[in-house]
């Protein structure tokens, strides 16, 4: 296969906005779902840990997930990558139970266990049968309270060449810098999103352990997390449980909110990034609001609209219809604080990028203009 050396990213900077066409009249929400109803309980102990517990009888198994309000966007400048490296630190044992995290559970035939990491949270997860629920409170209540002994410089340092062989891997797939480009065109380097949550490797060489276990000491306390109980478990039966396991841990401090507005630029980026690749790659992106905005939901709608589906507006029109493209996609990332809003199509080989290119801001100036369609 004959390998271009080009791919054309173009980053649009602003808030993108989606108005419906006066001819379009939106079904209210109520009559096309049905509601939700994941009914729970919750209790809070003396230190903090705020806890969720959702009864589901249908199989003696228990999901545990603990949520910690932390992740890239807390990390100041010259410690990026630190929520990341921290979430592997965490599954290399603890003070009384030392060792690899995921055996103890192996043992007794968990499953689905792991954890990440991405801008605003880290969390951790495991599926237990009911009858082994108390170890996964005890490993995840001494990871909790009793992490910092032992993180070791070998660990440290197994763990951060892990974290950068991660960092490689990604790097070298096929557009694996692209990710870097969005993120720091849309945002300054000053702000909260303005970082990948991977980190730069200088950030990573220069941890060390004392720098570490502030991380954890900052932001890791009973008070600054979730614990979500699901499943073969009740309330009464899961308070003195986890009093047992999390009630001693003292509480610590809780991760400031950073300030993150939605930024606009005063004018559209446009950068060429040079890499082996079989096809260009032309991305148009925004800096949207987040999560909990008014605006998230349409957004949503808008990407699945566009070019969220096989059927999509983009698919039939640049894909199958004009053939300027081989695959294109739509996707609006809400993070809590901001999203970015995100085209990514891969040009036809022999297509021009500049001609798709056109094409592409022709259909979302439509879109804009007139709306989705009554279907």
């Amino acid at each position: 296969m004959k390998l271009k050396s080009r791919v054309l990213l173009s980053v649009a900077l602003g808030t993108l906005a989606v108005q419906a066409g006066a001819q379009t009249k939106a079904a209210p929400v109520a009559s096309l779902v049905k509601a939700v109803d994941i009914p729970y309980q919750t209790f809070t102990l003396a230190n903090g840990l705020r806890v969720v517990v959702h009864t589901d009888r249908k199989a003696p198994v228990v999901a545990v997930s603990v949520w910690y309000d932390v992740g890239s966007k807390h990390e100041p400048k010259g410690v990026t990558g630190f929520a990341h490296l921290f979430e592997h630190l965490m599954f290399n044992g603890s003070e009384n139970a030392p060792g690899d995290f995921f055996e103890p559970l192996k043992q007794v035939g968990a499953t689905d266990f792991n954890g990440t990491t991405y801008f605003d949270r880290t969390n951790y997860f495991e599926t237990v049968p009911t009858a082994a629920l108390p170890r996964a409170l005890f490993l995840e209540s001494d990871r909790m309270g009793y992490l910092t002994g032992a993180i070791t410089q070998a660990v440290l340092d197994e763990q951060r060449g892990v974290v950068q062989n991660e960092k490689r891997q990604g790097d070298n797939q096929p557009y694996g810098l692209l990710g870097y480009s969005i993120t720091e065109g849309l945002f300054p380097a000053t702000h909260p999103y303005g970082h990948d949550t991977i980190g730069s490797m200088a950030d990573l060489d220069a941890a060390t352990v004392t720098t570490v276990k502030a991380w954890f000491r900052d932001h890791y306390g009973p008070n600054n997390a979730v614990l979500v109980l699901a499943g073969d478990i009740d309330v009464a039966t899961a308070k003195p449980m986890v009093e047992k396991y999390f009630g001693a841990i003292k509480a610590g401090p809780k991760s400031a909110l950073p300030a993150a507005p939605v930024t606009t630029l005063a004018a559209p980026v446009v950068e060429t990034i040079k890499d082996r690749v079989a096809a260009v790659a032309l991305t148009r992106n925004w800096a949207v609001p987040g999560l909990n905005d008014p605006d998230s939901a349409p957004l949503e709608v808008a990407a699945a609209v566009l070019g969220g589906l096989s059927s999509s507006r983009m698919n039939n029109e640049l894909v199958r219809k004009e053939k300027l493209f081989t695959q294109i996609s739509v996707d609006n990332s809400a993070f809590s604080q901001v999203g970015t809003f995100n085209i990514f199509g891969l040009v036809r080989p022999g297509v021009d990028p500049a001609v798709a290119g056109k094409r592409l801001d022709e259909v979302v100036a439509e879109f804009l203009k007139t709306g989705p369609t009554a279907d």
